[in-house]
Formats: C-alpha cells, structure tokens, sequence
C-alpha cells in the first residue's frame, strides 16, 4: 500500500530510481562517444536496465488497483 505525501512502497521507489537511472544512460547514449564511453555505458546499462521492463510490467500487475501507483509506472516508456 502506498504511504500518504507522496512515498512509495519501497519496491515501487528502487523501480523508479533504477528506471530514472535507465533514461539518463539511454539520453547519454551516443555512437560519437569514445569507444571507453561507450564500453562504460553499456555495462551500466546492462546492470542496471537489462530487466527493467519486466520489473515494470511485475509492478503493475501487483499494484493495478493503485492509480496513484500505476500512474507513476505508466510514466516510463521502455
């Protein structure tokens, strides 16, 4: 159950600071980048992005009565 003020379960904000991360990486992305950035990038894309969609859509399924809640998912495009 999501808590007042605007906080949410615990598994919903590591989802959302992890899905927050997965966008700036993915904006960061470009193929002019030194090769290290890019290497550096990828990795931290896949250790932090790699089942992001999956998390999401496990969320939503779990919290689908929530409006609050869906809303916040539903705020990112993977």
């Amino acid at each position: 159950m999501a808590r007042t003020g605007g906080n949410f379960p615990d598994d919903v904000a590591i989802f959302s600071h992890d899905a927050d991360i997965c966008q700036y990486l993915a904006k960061e992305w470009d193929s002019s980048l030194p090769q290290n950035r890019k290497t550096e990038l990828s990795a931290e894309m896949d250790k932090n992005c790699s089942a992001i969609y999956q998390r999401q859509e496990h969320l939503k399924k779990k919290y689908s009565s929530n409006k609050f809640i869906m809303h916040k998912l539903n705020s990112y495009e993977f």
